[in-house]
């Protein structure tokens, strides 16, 4: 009697439990459908059971990694903050890059992938080309600084109960950026020739104004400055300075220096003689941007040109 009261117990049992999970796979199908219904299509089955947010992008940073005389490279601390119980797959943001609300070019980053009820942290990095970014501005020269806006979303297909869902995850941000557009040049350049009287003592004079200057309009600060100098495809000479002087919208930095003929000076004699030679400058160094909350940048340059003496 006792078996028979067990057997019919576990039988009804077994049927409630098979009604609830009828119940709750006919409440999953009526959320799905009001989500749908009423957002159009747009809301996804983890946004209605969940979290009505959803995942969403952080950009927790924004620096200038590096600047060279083409252009430079920004980087942006971000993350990706999701709240669902199922981690989502690796995906690519699809983003538009503007200047001033113009259209600069499209970015795609490289897939993003996070686990469930985590943040994953990541970097982006923008490649800006200064030809690129001038061409949207009629009077360069008057500019302090300009929007950076980047807009798009990711997109993230997910299965969940053998129900596939996609969630489209937006970002949104803007910075402002100095307006720095760099040129290098080599000015005020003397060569002297030797003094014979002076026997082994006789040495090549050289002496120039290495300048960095600002396109635009943002105020700049070089702190320490490496640089080394061709002519004619040959080492002529190369040096620290800690220190440059302000002349306007420009840095300078004054270079003195002497080279015994007893030495490599010797090949640079014909050179002098000659009155002029092709050059390349190369150098590197720190900038700050006073008035802005960037951390400082580091600034290289490599340039090619003419010189008459």
């Amino acid at each position: 009697m006792n078996g028979f009261r067990y057997q019919n117990l576990s039988r009804a049992r077994s049927s409630e439990r098979a009604r609830l999970s009828g119940i709750r796979r006919w409440l999953v199908t009526v959320l799905v459908l009001m989500c749908v219904w009423y957002a159009g299509g747009s809301c996804s089955l983890l946004q209605a059971l969940f979290d009505p947010n959803g995942p969403q992008f952080r950009i927790a940073g924004f620096s200038i990694e590096d600047i060279s005389l083409e252009g430079m490279t920004v980087k942006l601390d971000a993350e990706l903050k999701n709240p669902y119980p199922v981690g989502l797959p690796a995906s690519s943001l699809n983003l538009d890059l503007n200047i001033n609300q113009n259209h600069l070019t499209k970015v795609n980053t490289d897939p993003i992938a996070v686990k469930a009820n985590s943040v994953a942290h990541f970097p982006i990095r923008l490649n800006l080309e200064f030809k690129k970014v001038k061409a949207l501005f009629q009077n360069l020269s008057t500019v302090e600084q300009y929007t950076m806006g980047l807009r798009g979303s990711a997109d993230f297909d997910v299965k969940m109960a053998s129900l596939p869902s996609k969630v489209s995850v937006p970002l949104s941000m803007e910075q402002k950026v100095p307006a720095f557009f760099p040129d290098v040049t080599i000015e005020n350049f003397d060569f002297s020739g030797p003094d014979f009287i002076s026997g082994a003592d006789s040495a090549l004079s050289a002496a120039f104004d290495l300048k960095i200057k600002n396109q635009a309009a943002a105020d700049f600060l070089v702190q320490g400055l490496n640089y080394s100098l061709e002519l004619s495809g040959n080492s002529f000479l190369s040096g620290e300075s800690v220190e440059t002087k302000k002349d306007g919208d420009a840095s300078v930095v004054r270079v003195d220096s002497r080279i015994p003929l007893m030495g490599a000076g010797r090949a640079f004699l014909s050179l002098f003689q000659s009155g002029g030679s092709s050059y390349r400058v190369k150098g590197n160094s720190d900038l700050e941007f006073p008035g802005s909350d960037l951390a400082s940048t580091a600034f290289g340059f490599d340039k090619e040109g003419k010189l008459a003496w």
